[in-house]
């Protein structure tokens, strides 16, 4: 799709990049194909110029048109998504002048009739407004992004969530800049790019990209991370709380994802989240058969949309299933079943050869002690991490000076974590260890 010589084209490629077809639009001065949506009947509709205004065209799988419409007779559309009901949402800008547009959100039926347009604009200045591009949630309702200007001339970047009779149900303006693209990250959170005009425009423009906290927070509380060989169940608490600004009805599910990421899907359901409110789910339960792998787990908890496979939140822990203990190399142990606790391997004497870090107890319900060996005097840091990448305690910092060579113990006082799974972090040099330890309350 694009503009050739002031010509409005659409090609179609094959798989494997391959040339298919091709179709065209006579000449006109601002035609313009500016971004293509596919369509679930297998045709396309093309949001852009053409002949010199706002357009949406639809086609059919061979790129023949099957309706047109200009709304506007000046601007541009820069976005157009299909909604599940066949419905069209289609973001851009008209313009008045050279220095005066608007904020154009169009919905339109499946035949390209219009159902609704939320404009932005400044009446008698010449300001410019631009919805750059749409995005479909996973509750389902609209977020668009783009730029306004205020009244001394300055960009700033706009994000706009709309449902679906096209009422606002929030706006965040970020000063400085313009937004070109909008998603939604797997966690719910929206992602937004663009340029950061915060030092000044347009000779120190910066390529951003920010991130909103989602709208939905989901805090998960296991009963116990440790699943027996002969399988068990596991049951889980959801701490929910949101920002929603209306009342929501979306899918919930339950995703177990093992070690080559492979997940299944367990008790679907729905929840109903009222604005603002907290809501708790007690005593989710699954059961874990004897019959898969022993080895590392995550269950993750979704918000969203199932059959889309969209998150508005997400919440996740980590679970082990059979034996704990370091014959198993993909475990969180420390040492041989049978053995006593002691240094890591590689001591000579009274000075280690080799860099090791160790934890004993381990699984340990209050109290770990964390063994260090330091072949040779250094800076090191030692600290612990969740499953989800968050520190959770700092042992030892750089701050702290250098340590001399040989074996040093930092105490982890686990009373204030939850069960589960986490991560010592030992840092010396140009080398970083790992070592897995395992809460059980």
């Amino acid at each position: 799709m694009g503009v050739d010589n002031a010509q409005w084209f659409l090609w179609r490629l094959g798989p494997q990049g391959q040339y298919m077809w091709e179709r065209h639009l006579p000449s006109e001065f601002s035609a313009r194909a500016n971004f293509v949506e596919p369509s679930a009947d297998g045709g396309f509709i093309v949001a852009g110029s053409y002949p010199d205004g706002f357009n949406v065209i639809k086609t059919d799988s061979q790129g023949l048109i099957v309706w047109e419409n200009e709304y506007f007779d000046s601007g541009w559309a820069y976005c157009v998504r299909e909604l599940p009901n066949g419905n069209i949402i289609v973001s851009g800008d008209r313009w008045y002048n050279l220095l005066s547009a608007a904020w154009e959100v169009v919905m339109l039926d499946s035949e390209g009739n219009l159902i609704w347009n939320h404009e932005i604009d400044e009446e008698g200045i010449n300001t410019a407004y631009r919805a750059s591009e749409c995005w479909i949630m996973a509750d389902g309702n609209i977020v668009v992004c783009g730029m306004g200007q205020d009244e001394d001339y300055y960009f700033h970047r706009w994000i706009v969530k709309y449902d679906l009779e096209g009422n606002v149900l929030w706006h965040k303006i970020i000063p400085d800049g313009i937004l070109y693209t909008v998603c939604q990250g797997r966690d719910g959170g929206i992602v937004v790019g663009g340029l950061d005009y915060s030092n000044g425009w347009p000779n120190a423009n910066i390529f951003r990209i920010i991130k909103l906290e989602p709208e939905v927070e989901v805090d998960l509380q296991p009963d116990l991370t440790i699943i027996p060989e002969t399988g068990g169940w596991l049951t889980y608490d959801a701490e929910i709380s949101n920002i929603l600004v209306n009342t929501t009805t979306m899918d919930t599910w339950t995703f177990i994802v093992d070690q080559n990421g492979n997940g299944t899907v367990v008790n679907p359901s729905q929840i109903t989240l009222e604005p603002g409110i907290p809501y708790n789910v007690e005593d989710i339960s699954i059961e874990i058969p004897a019959d898969i792998p022993n080895g590392e787990y995550v269950c993750e908890y979704h918000i969203g949309n199932l059959t889309t496979d969209q998150n508005m939140g997400l919440g996740a822990f980590t679970f082990w299933k059979g034996e704990v203990g370091v014959d198993d190399p993909s475990g969180p142990g420390d040492m041989i079943p049978g053995a006593g606790p002691g240094p890591p391997d590689g001591l000579h004497g009274d000075r280690p050869d080799v860099f090791a870090v160790s934890a004993h107890p381990n699984p340990f319900n209050a109290l770990t002690t964390i063994t260090l060996n330091l072949p040779q005097p250094g800076e090191v840091r030692v600290s612990v991490f969740n499953t989800l990448g968050q520190e959770v305690a700092l042992l030892h910092d750089l701050a702290n000076g250098p340590l001399s060579p040989g074996i040093h113990q930092f105490q982890l006082d686990g009373s204030s974590l939850s069960s589960g799974i986490y991560i010592v972090h030992a840092r010396f040099a140009d080398q970083t260890l790992q070592q897995k330890i395992v809460v059980v309350k």
